[in-house]
């Protein structure tokens, strides 16, 4: 499952495997490493550091793609958590 989470011009890409593996996909650089982004998930806000934030379009191609393909690996680098 592929989940997206945004506010204003950024975003951030979950993927969850299984049950018991989650990832996420590394930034392309809309926000500086060392910054956070607030991203609403749920009932709060999640903050994510720009390694793995995402402009908003970006994210939401890289959502279509994925639900052409059902193929994850080609949508950019994901790191494990």
């Amino acid at each position: 499952m592929l989940t997206l989470a945004f506010r204003d011009d950024h975003a951030a890409v979950h993927l969850m495997s299984d049950t018991e593996r989650m990832s996420l996909l590394a930034g392309d650089g809309t926000a500086p490493s060392g910054a956070e982004v607030e991203v609403p998930i749920m009932d709060g806000l999640a903050a994510f550091t720009g390694d793995f934030v995402l402009d908003v379009d970006r994210a939401w191609d890289l959502v279509h793609v994925f639900t052409q393909t059902r193929e994850a690996g080609p949508l950019g680098e994901w790191c494990e958590l």
